[in-house]
C-alpha cells in the first residue's frame, strides 16, 4: 500500500476531476447516511422511497456539487490540506444549504397549496454535519497515507537525509513544507540548543538536543542539516557551518518568514548556505517612518545608479515613492536596471539618464529638466590597484565629478546631497582612497559656506558581494578549479552587506543636518585568509595553503588593514546605534579652493603622461596630508 503511495508521491498531485468525482461520491453517501438518520427518529418519513427523499436526494446532489465547483473545492491539492481548506470546504457547504432552505421556503409560500416543506429542513442541517465531517476525513485521510509513506523511508536512498536546526515556527513550517511536498528531502529529526525540547517530538520527528549533534552526524546518516530559525547568533551559525564540514555534511538555511509566499515556505527557497550568511549580522530595521517623511515623493537623483551600492539605494528607496533619476555612464547594467524595475515596479516614476559625471555641461541640463530635491551620490572609481595606474581617471570622476554634482546642487537649490565614501578615505595609502577623501574635504567645504543645500558624507568599508569585491573573484575561482589568491595572510577587511550599507545610507541621510560625515559600525573586521577558508569549506574542498591559497603579496597601494577614523577624528554617537558621526579636523576653505582650482588646470593641461599623474598625485598629497602611499612608485612624492 505504502509503495502505492509512494508511486502517486512522485506526481505533482491527484487530477482535481477525480476528486470532484470522489467529493460527489461523499455527498451522495452523506445524503443516504442522514436519510438513515432521520428515519430511525422519524416514523412519517421513509427513506429513501417517498417524495421527501427522491425531492432531497436530487437537489442536494446538484446544489452541493455546483457549489463545491463552482468554489474549486477540488483544485487543491489533498495532500497539503490545510485549516484553511477545512474553511473552504465549511463555507462552500453553509452556501450549498442556505440555498437548499431558500428552494424549500420559496416551495411553502407560493407553490404549496398546503404550506408543507418540500423536504424536511433538520434533513438539510443534519446533512451538512454528515457531509462536512467525511469531507474533511477524507482529506486527512489522504495526508496521512503520504505522510505515513514519507515516513517510512521508501527510498531514502535517493533522498537528501536531513536534520532541521530549530524546533521553532520556522523550523516546523520548514518540516511541514518538506514531509508534505519533497520528494528530495527526508527529514531524520529535529534538532534546538534549548534542551527542554530533548526527547520531545514535533510532527512525529523527534527533537534532539544540540549537544547530540556531531554524535548524529556521525552515526545516523545525515546528508545534511538545515538551519532553519532565525534567532541564532553568528557565532552559532559558524560553529555550527564547521561541525558539520569536519563530518562532510552539507549545510542549508532557509530564508527569513516574509519572505515567504503568502506564509508557506517552498522547497526551492531551501538552498545551500552562503559566505554572506556566515559574515552578517543582525539584521538593521531602519526608520521608516522618519525616511517616508524624509524621502517621500521627492525628486530623488541616484548617481552611479547602476552600480552595487547605487543600485540598492535605488531599491531601498523605491519603498517610499519617490520619482527617481537614475544616472550612469555603465550602457547595460543600467539597461539591465531599467528592465529589473519595469518587472517589478512598473508603477514608480523615474527616469533612465545616461551621463558622466565628468561633463559638467550635459549634468546641467539633466538638473534644469529634473530638479532633483535629494542627491545620493554614489558614481565613483573604487578598485585600488586599477587607480593606481589611472590617477588621471580617479581624480577626474572621483574629485572633479564629485565637484561638478556637488557645484550643480547649489546652483539649483538641492535640499540634501548624500556622498557615499569609503574606509580607504582614512589615511589613505593609494590613489582611489585619497581622491575619495579629496571629494571628502571639498563637499565639507561647501557645506561651510552656508548654502541652503545640506551636504553630507557617509563613510563604511567593503561591502558583500559588490561588482569585483573579493567573495565573486572567489567564487569564480572555486568554479574554475583555480587556488584562491590572498594578497596577504594577515591582510584584514570590514565588510557589511549591500543592503545593510544602503539602509544606513537612507537613514544617515535623514538625520543629516549638513557637514557630517557618519561612519557605520562595522563589526570586527575579517581577515581575508578566514575568509577564503570558508569559502573552500562551502565548496566541499579541504583547506590546503600552498595549494588552492596561494599568497601574492600586496599589490600597489595596498594597507593590511583599514581604519574608520584618522587620528585627528572622534566619533559623536547619534540615536542610531550602528551610526557614528566623525568629528574631524576643521577645513582651510581658501586651501580647498586653491588646491581644486590647480587641480583642474593640471587635468586640462597637455603635459606627458608621466608629468600629467606626478602632478596630480603631488597635488592630492598637498591637500590630504594624511596621504601617503604604500607599496607604489608614488612613494617618493611623499
Amino acid at each position: 500500500m505504502l509503495r502505492l503511495i509512494d508511486k502517486m508521491m512522485s506526481k505533482r498531485y491527484i487530477s482535481p476531476w477525480l476528486i470532484a468525482l470522489i467529493d460527489a461520491g461523499i455527498v451522495i453517501v452523506s445524503i443516504f447516511i442522514s436519510g438513515a438518520i432521520i428515519d430511525m427518529k422519524e416514523t412519517w418519513f421513509h427513506f429513501p422511497f417517498d417524495n421527501y427523499s427522491l425531492r432531497f436526494i436530487f437537489l442536494t446532489i446538484v446544489v452541493t456539487c455546483s457549489v463545491l465547483s463552482l468554489l474549486k473545492v477540488h483544485k487543491s491539492v489533498i495532500r497539503y490540506s490545510t485549516f484553511s481548506d477545512m474553511i473552504r470546504i465549511m463555507f462552500a457547504l453553509l452556501v450549498a444549504d442556505v440555498m437548499l432552505l431558500l428552494i424549500n421556503t420559496g416551495y411553502k409560500e407560493w407553490l404549496s397549496e398546503e404550506t408543507k416543506d418540500f423536504f424536511p429542513k433538520q434533513l438539510v442541517i443534519i446533512n451538512f454535519f454528515v457531509t462536512y465531517i467525511l469531507l474533511v476525513l477524507f482529506r486527512m485521510f489522504v495526508r496521512w497515507l503520504f505522510e505515513k509513506a514519507y515516513k517510512s523511508g521508501i527510498n531514502t536512498e535517493l533522498n537528501t537525509q536531513v536534520l532541521i536546526f530549530g524546533a521553532g515556527r520556522t523550523g516546523t513550517a520548514t518540516a511541514n513544507t518538506l514531509s508534505s511536498a519533497s520528494r528530495k528531502y527526508y527529514i531524520k529529526g529535529f534538532i534546538d540548543d534549548d534542551n527542554n525540547l530533548a526527547g520531545k517530538t514535533i510532527m512525529g520527528y523527534k527533537i534532539w538536543s544540540s549537544d547530540k549533534m556531531e554524535y548524529l552526524l556521525k552515526y545516523r546518516d545525515i546528508d545534511s542539516v538545515i538551519i532553519a530559525t532565525n534567532r541564532i547568533s553568528l557565532e552559532r551559525k559558524n560553529e555550527i557551518f564547521e561541525i558539520c564540514h569536519d563530518n562532510k555534511i552539507k549545510v542549508l538555511s532557509v530564508p527569513h518568514i516574509r519572505t515567504w509566499n503568502e506564509g508557506k515556505l517552498q522547497e526551492n527557497q531551501i538552498k545551500e548556505i552562503q559566505i554572506e550568511e556566515l559574515l552578517g549580522r543582525k539584521e538593521i530595521k531602519p526608520n521608516q517612518p522618519l525616511i517616508e517623511k524624509e524621502l517621500g515623493g521627492k525628486r530623488i537623483l541616484v548617481t552611479g545608479a547602476a552600480g552595487s551600492i547605487g543600485s540598492e539605494i535605488v531599491r531601498q528607496l523605491i519603498i517610499y515613492k519617490p520619482e527617481i533619476i537614475l544616472l550612469d555612464n555603465a550602457e547595460t547594467p543600467l539597461y539591465d536596471m531599467e528592465n529589473s524595475l519595469n518587472d517589478k515596479y512598473s508603477q514608480i516614476k523615474k527616469h533612465i539618464v545616461i551621463a558622466s559625471v565628468t561633463d559638467k555641461k550635459h549634468l546641467e541640463k539633466i538638473f534644469q529638466q529634473y530638479n532633483p530635491q535629494i542627491i545620493f551620490h554614489a558614481a565613483a572609481y573604487k578598485h585600488v590597484p586599477m587607480m593606481e595606474t589611472s590617477p588621471y581617471e580617479a581624480a577626474l570622476t572621483n574629485i572633479i565629478g564629485t565637484k561638478n554634482i556637488a557645484d550643480l546642487s547649489i546652483s539649483y537649490n538641492v535640499e540634501k546631497f548624500v556622498m557615499i565614501s569609503t574606509d580607504k578615505a582614512v589615511n589613505p595609502a593609494n590613489v582611489m582612497g585619497a581622491t575619495k577623501r579629496y571629494a571628502e574635504m571639498y563637499i565639507q567645504h561647501l557645506n561651510n559656506m552656508q548654502n541652503t543645500t545640506k551636504f553630507i558624507t557617509t563613510r563604511f568599508g567593503n561591502v558583500l558581494g559588490s561588482n569585483g569585491s573579493v567573495i565573486p573573484r572567489f567564487r569564480q575561482q572555486i568554479s574554475e578549479g583555480q587556488p584562491l589568491s590572498v594578497t596577504h595572510p594577515d591582510i584584514t577587511r570590514y565588510f557589511m552587506t549591500i543592503a545593510e550599507a544602503s539602509r544606513l545610507v537612507l537613514e544617515a541621510a535623514t538625520m543629516g543636518n549638513g557637514g557630517e560625515i557618519f561612519l557605520f559600525d562595522m563589526g570586527e573586521p575579517v581577515k581575508i585568509r578566514t575568509l577564503a577558508e570558508r569559502m573552500l569549506k562551502l565548496s566541499g574542498l579541504e583547506v590546503e595553503e600552498g595549494k588552492n591559497i596561494i599568497y601574492t603579496g600586496l599589490r600597489e597601494g595596498e594597507k593590511l588593514y583599514e581604519e574608520l577614523l584618522t587620528p585627528k577624528e572622534n566619533i559623536l554617537p547619534t540615536y542610531h546605534k550602528k551610526i557614528f558621526i566623525a568629528k574631524t579636523e576643521q577645513i582651510d576653505t581658501q586651501i580647498v579652493e586653491q588646491s581644486i582650482s590647480e587641480l583642474n588646470f593640471i587635468l586640462q593641461n597637455n603635459d606627458s603622461l608621466a608629468d600629467e599623474e606626478r602632478l596630480i598625485v603631488q597635488n592630492i598629497k598637498h591637500l590630504v596630508r594624511t596621504f601617503k602611499s604604500n607599496n607604489s612608485r608614488f612613494e617618493q612624492l611623499d
